[in-house]
């Protein structure tokens, strides 16, 4: 196996895609705190969102944040 390939992330499916805007639309209204992981994996490993770390002060928290692929997968670019 050439090592490019490790990285390929196969098409989702149907059922993938509806499932994945769904969660999409959670983490837009900011209820992604109990999404499995195995469905996040899905948008991390298709570059849908990126995890983001804020400076730690009092009250902060990592938050899952769209990439511009995911905002084009939800057709808002």
């Amino acid at each position: 196996m050439h090592p490019s390939d490790w990285y390929d992330v196969p098409p989702m499916t149907v059922e993938q895609r509806e499932a994945a805007l769904a969660d999409l639309a959670d983490i837009a209204r900011g209820e992604e705190l109990h999404m499995p992981w195995r469905r996040l994996r899905i948008l991390l490993d298709h570059k849908l969102v990126e995890i983001n770390h804020p400076v730690l002060t009092q009250g902060s928290r990592t938050s899952v944040g769209f990439t511009e692929e995911g905002l084009r997968f939800l057709e808002l670019r």
